[in-house]
């Protein structure tokens, strides 16, 4: 059921992202402050879903948003919002925990796609694999909710990431087709509604295959 909260109470890692960058001092980025004009419009146009405003729903995409921004954006874990720094940890597929610092120095695609056939995470770092996947999806890889239940702290979420393969990956030219896969999340919250604790599960190698164009994404 969604849940109605006041906006002006709702702490920032629970809003927008425009939201957040406009309150983020510009030298706390990486590089330029980042603009997500065109990947909202997109997601406005090609979302499934659509949540109430300041649902339960909407405020924990906008907290995994706010985490995937600063993944990708903030090279200093001090200035992350998104989690309880103190304590926080993130495992992939069952593997072994990781810190804000690993995702900080080996970069978010590496930590979440680890080595694969096709793949060598381990010898990669954060500038080389931003580098290898936006020339692979050039239009944006998005994401977006799809259900979720709560047994608090924890929250249950089933999702989608998604991308147009309009470029090059491992030597193979994309062929404009759709990358799509699901996937899920085990967030544990703190008292603020900040993450703890993140356990993700999706198919990573297929991702690879995929982009590889070795064989396509099952639905």
């Amino acid at each position: 059921m969604a849940e109605k909260n006041e906006s002006s109470s709702t702490p920032l890692w629970l809003k927008s992202r425009e939201e957040i960058i406009a309150a983020t001092p510009p030298s706390v980025w990486r590089g330029k402050v980042p603009n997500y004009a065109e990947i909202n419009e997109k997601l406005s146009v090609q979302r499934q879903k659509h949540f109430e405003p300041n649902s339960l729903e909407e405020l924990v995409s906008n907290l995994v948003r706010c985490f995937e921004m600063e993944a990708t954006h903030k090279a200093n874990p001090a200035d992350w919002i998104s989690v309880d720094h103190n304590v926080f940890v993130m495992t992939v597929n069952g593997g072994p925990a990781v810190t804000i610092k690993d995702l900080v120095t080996k970069g978010g695609y590496n930590v979440f796609i680890g080595d694969q056939p096709g793949y060598n995470a381990s010898e990669s770092n954060y500038e080389k694999s931003e580098e290898v996947f936006r020339n692979a999806l050039r239009q944006g890889f998005l994401w977006e909710l799809l259900d979720l239940k709560t047994d608090l702290p924890k929250a249950y979420l089933k999702w989608r990431h998604w991308g147009i393969k309009d470029g090059e990956f491992n030597g193979h030219k994309g062929d404009g087709s759709l990358l799509e896969f699901p996937g899920s999340s085990v967030v544990t919250l703190n008292d603020k509604m900040q993450i703890i604790k993140l356990e993700h599960e999706f198919d990573a190698a297929g991702i690879i295959a995929s982009l590889s164009g070795k064989c396509p994404m099952a639905k």
